[in-house]
């Protein structure tokens, strides 16, 4: 995975502004990893695509992670603060292969969930649509004995069991914190959405390099890939001199 330097980050933002989050996430990880295909980013379990995504967040801004949320009980703001080391390490290595689950009679064959399913159950608002969607990319065969099953015919313990299994073998694709409201004290755990955080923080850098080379293009009349070219540094020196 290289590092994006200033005119990646400006491409990238350009490209995937208005794509849909789980694609966004896909196009940072392409832009950091040109080579791999679109499929082979897309059939990430979602555990390793965010372990990446926390890999790039690091490279890009350094290992100290800020974070904010609303307390769900008196709405206060709350502040947090993360690592992205410690992120990574946090959890085990996350599977990547099929596997087979045996329950109270009935066989499936899982494979971990990917961007491929979270793209499926994207494209409803329907939250037991959305539900099935996931299951149907995670259960790739089911059978009770020797009668081949539809996912959507499967009972809801065993449901359960197969969401269970996933987050067993991929925890990292569901990373939750645990915070505590300094008013009233409320305790609760908030999931990270890596993939979103990453974006917002890129698309606002994206928008200071635009102000940064406006700025500077029209002091020296400097062309977009020279000052792209400069150093943060420099960059930096250069307007400190525009607004003195």
């Amino acid at each position: 995975m290289r590092a994006l330097n200033a005119a990646d980050i400006l491409a990238v933002w350009e490209s995937a502004r208005d794509y849909h989050p789980v694609d966004q996430a896909l196009a940072l990880l392409a832009a950091a990893d040109p080579q791999r295909p679109h499929d082979e980013l897309a059939a990430l379990p979602l555990g390793q695509r965010d372990a990446q995504l926390i890999a790039l967040r690091q490279n890009l801004f350094g290992d100290h992670l800020p974070g904010r949320a609303q307390c769900p009980q008196c709405h206060e703001a709350v502040e947090f603060e993360l690592s992205c080391r410690a992120l990574r390490d946090s959890r085990p290595a996350t599977a990547t292969t099929e596997r087979i689950l045996e329950i109270d009679g009935y066989t499936l064959q899982l494979w971990p969930l990917d961007s491929h399913g979270l793209a499926a159950a994207a494209r409803t608002s329907d939250i037991d649509i959305a539900r099935h969607a996931l299951l149907a990319r995670c259960v790739r065969s089911a059978r009770c004995g020797e009668q081949h099953l539809n996912v959507n015919d499967l009972p809801e313990q065993v449901i359960q069991a197969v969401a269970q299994n996933l987050m067993d073998h991929d925890p990292q694709a569901e990373l939750l914190i645990d915070l505590a409201c300094p008013t009233c004290h409320h305790q609760w755990q908030s999931v990270l959405d890596m993939a979103q955080l990453l974006w917002t923080e890129l698309a606002a850098r994206a928008q200071r390099l635009l102000i940064e080379i406006h700025t500077l293009a029209r002091a020296y009349g400097w062309r977009e890939d020279d000052i792209l070219a400069l150093s943060e540094a420099r960059r930096a020196a250069y307007l400190d001199m525009v607004a003195a």
